[in-house]
């Protein structure tokens, strides 16, 4: 079975804000955050030194879609 793309929101100790996590199957291959005043997309190196390969779509799609739901979280009100 291929791993999937899935999206975790989380609050982390060393972030002032929320971060979007990017994971591959058990594997975090990136993160979206805000920290710097606007989104930014932080991409991991594989564990193996070898580059990440994934779908093009279904990659931009998670991007995406955690762009979406970290917006919706941080624009929502208190």
């Amino acid at each position: 079975m291929k791993p999937e793309l899935t999206i975790t929101i989380a609050s982390l100790p060393d972030r002032e804000n929320l971060v979007a996590e990017l994971w591959f199957g058990d594997v975090q291959w990136g993160e979206i955050n805000q920290e710097g005043g606007s989104l930014t997309l932080e991409i991991y190196p594989h564990r193996s030194g070898k580059p990440w390969v994934f779908e093009l779509d279904d990659a931009i799609q998670q991007v995406e879609q955690a762009k979406s739901r970290l917006e919706e979280r941080v624009l929502a009100p208190v």
